[in-house]
């Protein structure tokens, strides 16, 4: 039964990357190759930035927000999803939308792909916290 369980958790982890990848092939064409180049770095600055792991601290600091029993984590690719949705709305980018929205759309698919965690945005505290 458990080889099941996690056959099932492994098929539902890779349709999500194929999903995440679609998704990524069709924005990449939509903005053009300057965006391609865009993308790759700032993937790779994110990657570097970011934990290496779920649940592990990165250079760049999470931001969790306490709210009475619970902890609301802003993961980066959301934070990068509503900067690019206000910013699509308003009509306002820097530098050039291939620039800019190429680099907010490595940031969520870097947040989204790399982490089995990147769902988790409200988290229970801990009762004990010295047994984490």
């Amino acid at each position: 039964m458990a080889f099941r369980a996690s056959h099932a958790y492994h098929t539902r982890d890779e349709i999500r990357k194929k999903i995440v990848l679609i998704g990524l092939i069709a924005v990449l064409i939509f903005l053009g190759i300057f965006c391609y180049k865009t993308w790759f770095v700032a993937f790779a600055v994110t990657k570097y930035l970011s934990g290496r792991t779920e649940g592990k601290q990165g250079i760049v600091r999470s931001i969790i927000i306490p709210w009475r029993n619970y902890q609301l984590h802003l993961h980066h690719w959301i934070l990068a999803m509503i900067i690019g949705g206000v910013f699509l709305v308003r009509g306002f980018y820097i530098l050039t939308p291939e620039v800019f929205y190429g680099s907010l759309s490595a940031i969520i698919f870097q947040g989204i792909y790399c982490y089995k965690d990147w769902y988790r945005i409200i988290k229970r505290k801990s009762i004990l916290p010295a047994l984490k």
